[in-house]
């Protein structure tokens, strides 16, 4: 509307009609000028303010606004120059006396010489109920992008324009600060041109690849995007979700998967090996028992440390298999460490530097003692042969407890209560590559002749069949630190005894010798018969028991492989003791998964020898069980 002047009844008339039918989607009311007083409305202003036609004529302006009188005046006074003007958004009494609120527009006309107000009116409670919910679907969808897994990123022509809170979590930087940037720029620059070409091509589906932190880091992702048409904008939504423990247990299994496999052959190799072992061991004792010139003793021994070396190779690989059988005690790793203190020394040289920090109330473990000790000593090694030019070896021992943030990264863990054995060394480091490998049987770093690459893997093998786990932290330039974590047990201390070795005895009991390697059980029976015992032998358990049945004689002990053909060795000595309650046995074995060793550790109360075995051993055993 504007201040145009019209003349006449008819032309007053004509006006209002106009404004009043024109505009029937708003409330419409015409105003005198002089009085306020109201002289016209439309149906939408009877149906939003509740007035007849009638009742809203009988009624002023300042009575229908919810407004200061004066300011009232006042604005409506400014119309005689401007001539049209918003009052914003204003309160109007309904007729129940509740107020509403209206966007309003007036205008001025002027009929015959007198002022005429118009007033267009606009309902906005629609208008605001459809706002507020638009912001709360906007603040809905805000709170579920929030709360979702994924980091999700919003772009249009390449830029980021939008995303939520896991993905400022994600890239280590305010949503603020990432609006505008190139998508690219938190892309790896490796993976750039793929994802470039992939969006090229339109290939949507999952990826993995690496996306940049804000300090330079890289964290391993899967993303997976999709193309939103919004009127003429092109969106791209991507979810990326950060994979990067995932890819962490997907290669602990694989490298677990790797050792058990490597375990299994090394396992079943030295478990052969153990009675050729045996055999040459054991023939090589006897020949040197008998009238030689100088050069053939010399000859022997060279044989025999040769043998012995390859049953040092052989315990070795059993220990990484976790076939190694073991004698656990209840000790206290402090005084371990404490015995082995100037040994260490003297092992690491005057260019290293020995610290030991142990904890003063150390828990207990139930471990054999010997491995532990070897368990020290190659970490020890290791770590001086890592340190050429010098530098310092620390020896850290502390109770530890692994909670569920621990080994939820450490999948082979088992939470609890733990003592730890920590060795550092601060030599050149390890990259990622050569500690994925750390632990593999004759993987090594060092120069040729300077190891065989099994001091590693029989940590590894010790350890775990100790009940704990082994675990390197390294990088290059930065040192290495291996942690050994043993389960904590509450029981008291074994007491170990110092044992002398004594000489092997003779007797002239008889023994029954099962053994299904013809060569061992061969040279057990001349062993056993050269000093002095009768000797029946059989090479399976249906034979030994046929040959028990048809002796008359006494047998005074019973000497068997536990792992037969048939029947194991404990249930063939369970057999003939039925019929022989006085049989004493010794068992023999080179394998842990038997019916005697569980675990690597025998039964309470059996009488075992361990393969490979000198003839010494051998008799030496024998005798100690003829004598219990």
């Amino acid at each position: 509307m504007t201040g145009e002047c019209v003349t006449g009844t008819e032309g007053y008339l004509r006006q209002v009609g106009e404004a009043v039918t024109a505009l029937t989607t708003d409330a419409v009311f015409v105003v005198n000028g002089e009085s306020l007083q109201i002289v016209e409305v439309n149906r939408s202003f009877t149906r939003a303010l509740g007035y007849t036609p009638k009742e809203a004529t009988q009624l002023t302006l300042p009575q229908l606004v919810v407004a200061d009188r004066a300011t009232l005046i006042e604005r409506l006074a400014r119309l005689a120059t401007e001539g049209e003007f918003a009052l914003g958004i204003r309160a109007f009494r309904r007729k129940d006396g509740s107020e509403l609120e209206m966007e309003t527009r007036i205008a001025s006309l002027v009929v015959d010489g007198r002022a005429v107000h118009c007033a267009v009116a606009r309902d906005l409670t629609e208008f605001l109920r459809v706002s507020q919910a638009g912001l709360e679907s906007e603040q809905r969808y805000r709170t579920l992008a929030d709360a979702a897994l994924e980091a999700i990123a919003i772009t249009e022509d390449g830029k980021i324009i939008d995303g939520n809170a896991r993905l400022a979590e994600l890239l280590g930087e305010p949503i603020a600060d990432l609006v505008g940037k190139s998508a690219l720029a938190i892309v790896a620059p490796e993976w750039q041109a793929i994802l470039v070409d992939r969006y090229r091509r339109g290939i949507d589906e999952p990826f993995e690849h690496a996306v940049m932190r804000a300090d330079g880091t890289r964290v391993e992702v899967e993303s997976h995007g999709k193309r939103l048409q919004f009127g003429e904008r092109s969106l791209r939504v991507s979810a990326i979700r950060d994979i990067s423990r995932r890819k962490k247990l997907e290669a602990q299994l694989q490298q677990s998967q790797r050792m058990e496999s490597i375990g299994r052959l090394a396992g079943g190799v030295a478990h052969d090996f153990n009675n050729l072992l045996t055999v040459i061991l054991s023939i090589v004792d006897l020949l040197l028992q008998s009238p030689r010139s100088d050069a053939e003793v010399d000859d022997l021994k060279q044989v025999a440390l040769a043998a012995e070396r390859a049953a040092e190779l052989t315990q070795q690989l059993l220990a990484f298999a976790r076939r190694r059988i073991i004698e656990p005690k209840v000790i206290q790793v402090n005084a371990l460490i404490g015995d082995l203190d100037k040994m260490l020394r003297r092992l690491l040289g005057e260019h290293i530097a020995l610290v030991t920090v142990c904890a003063r109330d150390l828990g207990a473990v139930r471990v054999d003692p010997g491995q532990i000790e070897q368990v020290v000593v190659n970490l020890a090694v290791n770590a001086r042969d890592a340190m050429e030019v010098g530098g310092t070896l620390t020896m850290e021992t502390s109770n530890v407890e692994l909670g569920p943030g621990y080994t939820a990264l450490h999948p082979e863990v088992a939470p609890g209560q733990y003592v730890m054995i920590a060795v550092s060394d601060t030599g050149a480091g390890m990259d990622a590559a050569t500690v994925a490998k750390i632990f593999e049987p004759f993987f090594t770093t060092k120069a040729p002749h300077r190891g065989s690459g099994l001091g590693l893997a029989t940590c590894y093998g010790i350890v775990k069949q100790s009940g704990g786990s082994i675990w390197v932290y390294s990088e290059p330039g930065l040192g290495t630190t291996f942690k050994v974590y043993l389960p904590r047990v509450y029981e008291e201390l074994t007491v170990i005894e110092k044992q002398t070795v004594a000489p092997p005895q003779s007797g002239r009991e008889t023994l029954l010798v099962v053994e299904d390697d013809e060569m061992v059980r061969k040279i057990a029976a001349r062993v056993l018969s050269a000093h002095g015992y009768q000797v029946i032998a059989a090479a399976d358990p249906a034979e030994a028991l046929v040959l028990c049945a048809k002796y008359e004689g006494g047998i005074d002990a019973l000497v068997t492989d536990v792992v037969l053909p048939q029947m194991s060795g404990k249930e063939l000595a369970s057999r003939l003791q039925v019929q022989r309650p006085d049989l004493r046995v010794l068992y023999t074995s080179g394998y842990t998964e038997n019916t005697i060793v569980h675990q690597g550790i025998v039964d309470d109360g059996v009488n075992f020898l361990s393969k490979p075995y000198l003839s010494a051993d051998l008799a030496r055993r024998v005798r100690q069980v003829l004598d219990q």
